[in-house]
């Protein structure tokens, strides 16, 4: 038996494959033009799925955490305040705070940029798979 694109777009989308849903006609194009493998093909198309699926997930984490917009340290001017510690500022980035169990403390007086680094230290958190909350 074979199916329709139509009839298997519609098997992905119940068996909730959205990821490959959505490229699966791209790839099928892209293996025929390239003279791809079966595996080497099937190989892309699960990935496509993987990236769908982590991708939405890092969404919902970020939905989920009361963050207001996505920032980095790489946005933030250093030369507003030069005071501010950036190499701690940058060691918070990789989280190893919280692997060890411990807690990070921004303190300072206001309009310093303390917000902006806690933003961008909870981004990085949900980017990593951490549950987060920015109140």
């Amino acid at each position: 038996m074979t199916m329709t694109m139509t009839e298997i777009d519609r098997t992905l989308r119940e068996l909730r494959l959205s990821g490959i849903s959505a490229t699966l006609e791209t790839r099928i194009v892209q293996a025929q033009a390239c003279e791809q493998s079966f595996i080497e093909t099937f190989s892309l198309i699960l990935q496509d799925e993987l990236d769908r699926r982590r991708s939405r997930l890092i969404d919902r984490r970020y939905a989920k955490s009361g963050l207001d917009e996505r920032v980095t340290l790489n946005d933030f001017d250093w030369r507003f305040n030069p005071k501010l510690p950036r190499q701690a500022s940058f060691e918070l980035l990789t989280l190893k705070f919280i692997a060890e169990g411990a807690n990070a403390l921004l303190i300072g007086k206001p309009g310093t940029g303390k917000s902006h680094i806690a933003k961008a230290v909870a981004y990085q958190a949900t980017l990593q798979g951490h549950q987060v909350r920015y109140l």
